[in-house]
């Protein structure tokens, strides 16, 4: 009885894993959107997957506090356990395909995410019958589903979190080991066209002075490629260069140059979150009003990749308090080909702080972090009076770049946020005479590296959270300038 009972069972599942395979090969994720029903089904997988999940992560505790005589009746719920995670594990699969099926998804992530997930449920289920069968060869199997499961995972999260979720802080060493190449720098990959020579110029213009580059392709970048690039083509549709942009999606194009009302791009971003065809979708942060028009001038001017920055009216402002032109500033234009060549030989972002060109630069090094570190900062040095902002957050800048940050006259905000820093060099910012914002957040800092920082009279802004600065200090600090933060 027993027997047969397994037997009908198998027999059940291999004919539910035979329709599943069958859906997946003949309707894959092909990029067009369908049926309301089978997309409301279908977002119920985020829900449903961390199930199995949960449940294959059990087994293993459960089989090894097994193996001790006082917690040996615990095995006897693995396989129970096991079963529940075949059983979810083929329900999540399921809700995923018809997620991606109907709701407009396709690309080489999705694809190879849909067939782990099928691989995985597969694996699951082999291991039920195993465990009964062959204990040793269960174990085997168990431990390579649970490495399957990791690489699975891992797709998971690229397509909702984006392609660096993983490694984008991952450190050096460990991505040395791993073979893992550093993270490319997005908004310069996205600009393949040089930008044109200025008519007043002899030099060329910089791809980051470019209107496209310094504020519309950030935009694409922050809020639109987490679901239109290279893996992931939702709608057939990729924003991560900009040709890719021009070229439109499975409705055509989206962006008509000097036509707004024909631009289905501009359409959808303005759309009430509510709407069907609002972008960005998923529940996903929407673009402000100042990004909003950012796009709209964008279009209106043409839609191109060349025209320069300085060239466009009416932009809104970044979303930083304006800095006004500093006494020693001095036009950065004259040096347009050395920034440029800067930028290409040191992968980081020398970006205009506003339309004046006396207003100076901002050091960006967001897009990859861990390519910017004391000798990037040297290499800088011949710049360094140009720059006024330094973005340095979780770089691999030491106390040994802080000396040669101290040289750069002009500087009025600093992030130094999860990087190596000391108390031993960050003194020396004190020489700094127009420091206003200083970002210590998680380093090693404590008392005695911001002493000499408590009044400095330029000094308005000071973030000391999760560092070694003890409460009594900050509470002092914070009497005599409000906005020294712990």
């Amino acid at each position: 009885m027993i027997l047969r009972s397994r037997l009908v069972l198998i027999a059940i599942s291999a004919a539910f894993i035979l329709l599943l395979l069958l859906a997946l090969l003949h309707a894959p994720p092909d990029g067009r959107e369908r049926g309301d029903f089978s997309q409301f089904v279908g977002r119920f997988h985020p829900l449903v997957v961390h199930l199995p999940i949960a449940l294959l992560l059990l087994v293993p505790l459960l089989e090894c506090f097994g193996l001790v005589r006082r917690w040996s009746h615990l095995r006897e719920s693995a396989g129970f356990v096991l079963a529940l995670a075949s059983i979810s594990a083929f329900i999540a699969v399921f809700l995923g395909w018809l997620l991606a099926w109907s709701g407009a998804y396709e690309g080489k992530l999705v694809t190879n995410h849909m067939w782990g997930g099928f691989s995985l449920a597969v694996a699951i289920f082999l291991c039920c019958f195993l465990r009964l069968w062959n204990i040793r060869v269960y174990r085997i199997a168990l431990v390579a589903t649970l490495a399957l499961l990791a690489w699975t995972s891992d797709k998971g999260g690229k397509l909702t979190h984006g392609e660096s979720f993983m490694t984008r802080y991952m450190p050096t060493g460990l991505r040395s080991l791993l073979h893992i190449p550093a993270a490319p720098n997005k908004i310069q990959a996205a600009l393949k066209t040089p930008a044109p020579a200025l008519t007043n110029a002899s030099v060329t213009v910089s791809p980051s002075a470019t209107f496209y580059a310094a504020r519309v392709a950030p935009i694409f970048d922050q809020k639109c490629t987490g679901c239109h690039n290279v893996e992931k083509k939702k709608g057939k549709l990729r924003l991560d260069t900009f040709e890719n942009v021009m070229r439109g999606g499975k409705d055509g194009i989206v962006v008509k140059p000097g036509d707004l009302g024909h631009s289905e791009l501009f359409r959808r971003i303005n759309l009430s979150p509510e709407e069907k065809d609002f972008m960005p979708t998923d529940g996903k942060p929407p673009l402000t009003a100042p990004e909003i028009k950012v796009i709209e001038l964008w279009i209106a001017s043409g839609a191109t990749n060349t025209l320069p920055e300085i060239e466009v009216h009416g932009t809104p402002p970044l979303p930083k308090p304006a800095i006004p032109a500093l006494p020693l500033a001095k036009d950065y234009r004259p040096q347009l080909k050395a920034i440029s060549s800067l930028e290409q030989e040191l992968g980081v972002r020398l970006v205009p702080r506003s339309q004046n060109p006396n207003d100076g630069l901002i050091l960006r090094t967001v897009s990859a972090p861990e390519r910017c570190d004391d000798k990037t900062l040297a290499r800088l040095k011949s710049i360094g009076d140009l720059i006024v902002d330094a973005e340095l957050a979780r770089t691999k800048i030491t106390d040994e770049g802080l000396k040669i940050l101290s040289t750069f006259p002009n500087i009025r905000s600093i992030d130094l946020a999860h990087t190596n820093v000391t108390s031993k060099g960050v003194p020396l910012l004190a020489r700094l005479n127009h420091l206003e914002t200083l970002n210590l957040t998680a380093t090693p800092v404590d008392d005695t590296g911001v002493a000499v920082l408590r009044h400095k009279p330029s000094l308005k802004h000071l973030y000391l959270f999760e560092t070694k600065c003890t409460v009594q200090f900050a509470a002092e600090s914070n009497k005599t300038r409000p906005n020294l933060s712990r």
